[in-house]
């Protein structure tokens, strides 16, 4: 789990302090070379006492727009693909085994 803070401390408006309103949670699915990890990514919302401004960090880039494949994931399906000529349905076998069911269709998109 990875946790993704406002660098601002006190609120840039007023000065007050912030408290954690909520959060935004968000996962990636990463391969690192023989299993398969999901990394959670956490924004907290901080909210100021003083004027009620919320603030968050941006989040973290993602190789897709709104996609789970991390870019670890994209590298090994692309390297198995293209380089070691290994058809998708034996990929989704592969992957299978490890426990994560991905089906021939979506890593053909």
């Amino acid at each position: 789990m990875r946790e993704h803070r406002p660098q601002e401390e006190s609120c840039s408006v007023c000065k007050g302090k912030l408290k954690k309103l909520g959060e935004d949670v968000s996962e990636m699915l990463e391969y690192v070379p023989v299993s398969f990890k999901v990394v959670r990514h956490v924004r907290p919302r901080m909210c100021c006492t003083g004027c009620d401004r919320i603030v968050q960090a941006p989040a973290p880039s993602r190789p897709i727009d709104r996609g789970m494949a991390g870019p670890g994931m994209l590298a090994h399906f692309l390297t198995a693909k293209f380089c070691d000529h290994l058809p998708l349905y034996r990929q989704s076998a592969i992957d299978t085994q490890e426990g994560v069911e991905l089906d021939r269709s979506t890593l053909a998109r």
